[in-house]
Protein backbone atom coordinates (compact mmCIF):
# COMPACT_ATOMS: atom_id res chain seq x y z
CA UNK A 1 0.00 0.00 0.00
CA UNK A 2 1.32 3.45 -0.95
CA UNK A 3 1.27 5.58 2.20
CA UNK A 4 1.38 8.77 0.14
CA UNK A 5 -2.15 8.10 -1.11
CA UNK A 6 -3.53 9.08 2.30
CA UNK A 7 -1.55 12.32 2.52
CA UNK A 8 -3.40 15.39 1.27
CA UNK A 9 -1.82 17.95 -1.03
CA UNK A 10 -0.52 21.19 0.54
CA UNK A 11 -3.36 23.66 1.04
CA UNK A 12 -2.49 26.70 -1.07
CA UNK A 13 0.86 27.47 0.58
CA UNK A 14 1.20 30.65 -1.49
CA UNK A 15 -1.38 32.22 0.87
CA UNK A 16 1.25 32.20 3.62
CA UNK A 17 3.17 34.73 1.54
CA UNK A 18 0.63 37.41 2.43
CA UNK A 19 2.21 37.55 5.89
CA UNK A 20 5.48 38.61 4.24
CA UNK A 21 3.67 41.15 2.08
CA UNK A 22 2.07 42.61 5.21
CA UNK A 23 5.43 43.57 6.73
CA UNK A 24 6.00 46.64 4.55
CA UNK A 25 2.54 48.26 4.89
CA UNK A 26 2.41 47.50 8.63
CA UNK A 27 5.74 49.23 9.10
CA UNK A 28 4.98 52.09 6.69
CA UNK A 29 1.43 52.92 7.77
CA UNK A 30 1.33 51.93 11.44
CA UNK A 31 4.81 51.82 12.97
CA UNK A 32 6.56 54.54 10.98
CA UNK A 33 4.09 57.36 11.88
CA UNK A 34 4.41 56.45 15.56
CA UNK A 35 8.19 56.62 15.29
CA UNK A 36 7.99 59.99 13.56
CA UNK A 37 5.69 61.36 16.28
CA UNK A 38 8.28 60.29 18.82
CA UNK A 39 10.93 62.26 16.99
CA UNK A 40 12.66 59.42 15.14
CA UNK A 41 13.54 61.22 11.90
CA UNK A 42 16.06 58.64 10.70
CA UNK A 43 15.23 54.97 10.12
CA UNK A 44 18.88 54.00 10.32
CA UNK A 45 19.18 54.73 14.03
CA UNK A 46 19.41 51.74 16.40
CA UNK A 47 15.77 52.32 17.42
CA UNK A 48 14.55 52.45 13.82
CA UNK A 49 16.43 49.32 12.80
CA UNK A 50 15.25 47.49 15.92
CA UNK A 51 11.59 48.28 15.26
CA UNK A 52 11.96 47.32 11.60
CA UNK A 53 13.58 44.03 12.63
CA UNK A 54 10.80 43.23 15.12
CA UNK A 55 8.06 43.89 12.54
CA UNK A 56 9.75 41.68 9.96
CA UNK A 57 10.46 38.97 12.55
CA UNK A 58 6.78 38.87 13.53
CA UNK A 59 5.70 38.69 9.88
CA UNK A 60 8.25 35.95 9.20
CA UNK A 61 7.15 33.97 12.24
CA UNK A 62 3.51 34.01 11.15
CA UNK A 63 4.56 33.17 7.59
CA UNK A 64 6.52 30.10 8.72
CA UNK A 65 3.66 29.00 10.96
CA UNK A 66 1.09 29.35 8.17
CA UNK A 67 3.40 27.68 5.65
CA UNK A 68 3.99 24.72 7.95
CA UNK A 69 0.27 24.25 8.59
CA UNK A 70 -0.58 24.50 4.89
CA UNK A 71 2.16 22.00 4.07
CA UNK A 72 0.79 19.49 6.56
CA UNK A 73 3.71 19.71 8.99
CA UNK A 74 3.11 19.42 12.74
CA UNK A 75 3.38 22.64 14.73
CA UNK A 76 7.07 23.46 15.04
CA UNK A 77 7.88 26.57 17.05
CA UNK A 78 11.58 26.26 16.30
CA UNK A 79 10.92 26.41 12.56
CA UNK A 80 8.63 29.39 13.08
CA UNK A 81 11.26 31.28 15.08
CA UNK A 82 13.94 30.54 12.50
CA UNK A 83 11.53 31.60 9.75
CA UNK A 84 11.03 34.91 11.52
CA UNK A 85 14.76 35.39 12.01
CA UNK A 86 15.48 34.42 8.40
CA UNK A 87 12.99 36.91 6.97
CA UNK A 88 14.16 39.72 9.27
CA UNK A 89 17.81 39.06 8.48
CA UNK A 90 17.06 38.63 4.78
CA UNK A 91 15.38 42.04 4.58
CA UNK A 92 16.67 44.24 7.42
CA UNK A 93 20.01 42.49 7.81
CA UNK A 94 20.78 42.82 4.12
CA UNK A 95 19.69 46.45 4.20
CA UNK A 96 22.30 47.16 6.88
CA UNK A 97 24.87 45.06 5.01
CA UNK A 98 24.24 46.96 1.78
CA UNK A 99 24.64 50.28 3.62
CA UNK A 100 28.08 49.18 4.77
CA UNK A 101 29.15 48.33 1.22
CA UNK A 102 28.52 51.67 -0.47
CA UNK A 103 32.16 51.94 -1.58
CA UNK A 104 31.90 48.52 -3.26
CA UNK A 105 28.37 48.82 -4.64
CA UNK A 106 28.59 52.31 -6.12
CA UNK A 107 31.16 51.38 -8.81
CA UNK A 108 29.12 48.27 -9.62
CA UNK A 109 25.86 50.21 -9.92
CA UNK A 110 27.47 53.00 -11.95
CA UNK A 111 28.04 50.48 -14.74
CA UNK A 112 24.28 50.31 -15.32
CA UNK A 113 23.36 54.01 -15.12
CA UNK A 114 21.28 54.91 -18.17
CA UNK A 115 20.78 51.28 -19.20
CA UNK A 116 17.00 51.12 -18.78
CA UNK A 117 15.90 49.89 -15.38
CA UNK A 118 19.09 47.94 -14.78
CA UNK A 119 20.56 50.75 -12.73
CA UNK A 120 18.35 49.82 -9.79
CA UNK A 121 17.68 46.21 -10.85
CA UNK A 122 21.38 45.48 -10.33
CA UNK A 123 20.84 46.30 -6.65
CA UNK A 124 17.34 45.01 -5.91
CA UNK A 125 17.30 41.79 -7.95
CA UNK A 126 20.11 40.19 -5.89
CA UNK A 127 18.57 41.60 -2.70
CA UNK A 128 15.18 40.05 -3.49
CA UNK A 129 16.83 36.74 -4.34
CA UNK A 130 18.92 36.71 -1.18
CA UNK A 131 16.00 37.70 1.04
CA UNK A 132 13.91 34.88 -0.40
CA UNK A 133 16.78 32.40 -0.22
CA UNK A 134 17.83 33.27 3.33
CA UNK A 135 14.21 32.94 4.51
CA UNK A 136 13.99 29.47 2.97
CA UNK A 137 17.37 28.45 4.36
CA UNK A 138 16.21 29.44 7.84
CA UNK A 139 13.15 27.20 7.53
CA UNK A 140 15.35 24.22 6.74
CA UNK A 141 17.68 24.98 9.64
CA UNK A 142 14.66 25.26 11.94
CA UNK A 143 13.66 21.78 10.79
CA UNK A 144 17.25 20.57 11.46
CA UNK A 145 17.62 19.50 7.85
CA UNK A 146 20.71 21.06 6.24
CA UNK A 147 20.13 19.39 2.88
CA UNK A 148 16.61 20.81 2.69
CA UNK A 149 17.88 24.20 3.89
CA UNK A 150 20.37 24.38 1.02
CA UNK A 151 17.69 23.40 -1.49
CA UNK A 152 15.37 26.09 -0.13
CA UNK A 153 18.21 28.61 -0.27
CA UNK A 154 18.91 27.82 -3.92
CA UNK A 155 15.26 27.77 -5.00
CA UNK A 156 14.52 30.91 -3.03
CA UNK A 157 17.37 32.84 -4.60
CA UNK A 158 16.50 31.70 -8.12
CA UNK A 159 12.84 32.56 -7.58
CA UNK A 160 13.40 36.01 -6.10
CA UNK A 161 16.17 36.99 -8.51
CA UNK A 162 14.37 35.66 -11.58
CA UNK A 163 11.01 37.20 -10.72
CA UNK A 164 12.54 40.60 -10.09
CA UNK A 165 14.26 40.62 -13.47
CA UNK A 166 11.16 39.31 -15.26
CA UNK A 167 8.90 41.96 -13.73
CA UNK A 168 11.50 44.68 -14.21
CA UNK A 169 11.76 44.00 -17.95
CA UNK A 170 7.99 43.61 -18.27
CA UNK A 171 7.45 46.97 -16.61
CA UNK A 172 10.04 48.50 -18.92
CA UNK A 173 8.21 47.13 -21.97
CA UNK A 174 5.00 48.67 -20.62
CA UNK A 175 6.65 52.08 -20.52
CA UNK A 176 7.75 52.14 -16.86
CA UNK A 177 11.33 52.93 -17.71
CA UNK A 178 13.88 55.18 -16.06
CA UNK A 179 13.53 58.59 -17.67
CA UNK A 180 9.97 57.99 -18.91
CA UNK A 181 8.48 60.43 -16.41
CA UNK A 182 6.53 57.63 -14.71
CA UNK A 183 7.23 56.26 -11.23
CA UNK A 184 9.47 53.26 -11.77
CA UNK A 185 11.41 52.00 -8.78
CA UNK A 186 8.67 51.63 -6.16
CA UNK A 187 5.99 49.85 -8.26
CA UNK A 188 8.57 47.55 -9.83
CA UNK A 189 10.17 46.73 -6.50
CA UNK A 190 6.88 46.13 -4.68
CA UNK A 191 5.45 43.97 -7.48
CA UNK A 192 8.65 41.93 -7.53
CA UNK A 193 8.84 41.49 -3.75
CA UNK A 194 5.18 40.56 -3.48
CA UNK A 195 5.46 38.10 -6.37
CA UNK A 196 8.52 36.52 -4.78
CA UNK A 197 6.65 36.20 -1.47
CA UNK A 198 3.71 34.39 -3.08
CA UNK A 199 5.56 32.25 -5.61
CA UNK A 200 8.37 31.49 -3.18
CA UNK A 201 5.85 30.39 -0.54
CA UNK A 202 4.14 28.12 -3.07
CA UNK A 203 7.46 26.50 -3.98
CA UNK A 204 8.59 26.20 -0.37
CA UNK A 205 5.22 24.66 0.53
CA UNK A 206 5.62 21.97 -2.12
CA UNK A 207 9.13 21.20 -0.87
CA UNK A 208 8.02 21.01 2.77
CA UNK A 209 5.11 18.77 1.82
CA UNK A 210 7.53 16.48 -0.03
CA UNK A 211 9.68 16.29 3.10
CA UNK A 212 6.59 15.25 5.06
CA UNK A 213 5.79 12.53 2.51
CA UNK A 214 9.36 11.25 2.44
CA UNK A 215 9.49 11.03 6.24
CA UNK A 216 6.19 9.13 6.45
CA UNK A 217 7.23 6.78 3.65
CA UNK A 218 10.50 6.02 5.47
CA UNK A 219 8.79 5.33 8.81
Amino acid sequence: MDITQNIPEPQHPFVAGFWLIAAIPVFAFIVLPIMMNLGADDLYTPAGITVMFIVHFAAGYMWARSLGMRSGLPENRTMNIFGGLGFALGVVGLLIFYKQLDDVLNPWLSMFVGVGNLEFGALFAPWTGLACGVSGFALGIGLKDLKLALKLLAMGFITGFGLYLAIMFTMELLGFKVGSGRPVMLPTTFLSIWSAALVGSAIFGKMLAKKRVDERSAS
